[in-house]
């Protein structure tokens, strides 16, 4: 599972990428007023990467199949989604960032930003059984996160290397908001198109509800998983190289 682990991978990326990259300001340690506008100067001019800094695209983000729902016995269902793929992160805009101090292990690396749309498509699979109703299916499904709001808290402390420092990140805390989410699948229901329509309807308007029991399953393991992947990058880049020297 790795949706919000990708998203936040590429926030924390993008406040870090932005220092390697030759035609982006650098900014002194701690000036977060400097960082998060050299970070959105950073997103609209590397929406689609650059193989040349080794920065993948952030406008199209695979992710990992996701079972949001697996509730078995007598009454049980299941519904897995596949083959996703997340778009919309190209639009974020950084509202504030603080902690990237020159002693980052003293206090707390966060980020704040904001994303118009997050929309997520791909396929899913659904099973279920009940006392009147049975279904085995797939189809297409469609996911809009609106207005999204994101505050992710870093952790990290200095490693020495080869007389050079560099950035480990032990915990992350992010917190995920949104205004509405849509979700939309077809074909749930082979036989009965009118049941398909009800069941999309119920769940759009309920959203909140859904929402929150999935958030709070699938959080902890998309934080765990970006933590491996955020140390992948700052393990690689001494942390002084990173900013304007004093």
């Amino acid at each position: 599972m790795k949706c919000f682990a990708e998203i936040y991978l590429k926030i924390t990326l993008l406040c870090l990428y932005r220092y390697v990259a030759s035609d982006i300001e650098k900014c002194h340690f701690g000036d977060g007023k400097c960082i998060a506008k050299s970070t959105n100067q950073f997103i609209r001019r590397y929406a689609k990467g650059d193989a040349k800094i080794g920065l993948p695209s952030f406008d199209n983000i695979e992710v990992d199949d996701i079972t949001l729902i697996n509730s078995p016995g007598p009454l049980w269902i299941s519904y897995t989604l596949k083959n996703q793929v997340l778009k919309g992160f190209e639009n974020a805009t950084i509202i504030s960032l603080s902690g990237l101090d020159r002693e980052p292990e003293l206090n707390k690396f966060e980020v704040k930003l904001k994303i118009p749309s997050l929309v997520m498509h791909g396929n899913y699979e659904l099973r279920g059984r009940g006392i009147i109703v049975y279904t085995n299916s797939s189809g297409s499904t469609k996911s809009d996160m609106q207005n999204v709001r994101i505050t992710i808290t870093i952790k990290g402390f200095i490693e020495y290397r080869n007389k050079k420092r560099y950035l480990k990140v032990y915990e992350m805390a992010p917190i995920f908001e949104l205004d509405r989410w849509i979700l939309s699948a077809d074909n749930l229901f082979k036989e009965n198109t009118d049941l398909t329509v009800l069941l999309n309807r119920v769940i759009n308007e309920r959203w909140v509800e859904f929402w929150n029991e999935i958030e709070s399953t699938i959080l902890p393991v998309y934080t765990r998983s970006f933590v491996n992947l955020i140390n992948k990058f700052v393990q690689a880049i001494p942390y002084d190289d990173m900013f304007l020297p004093d």
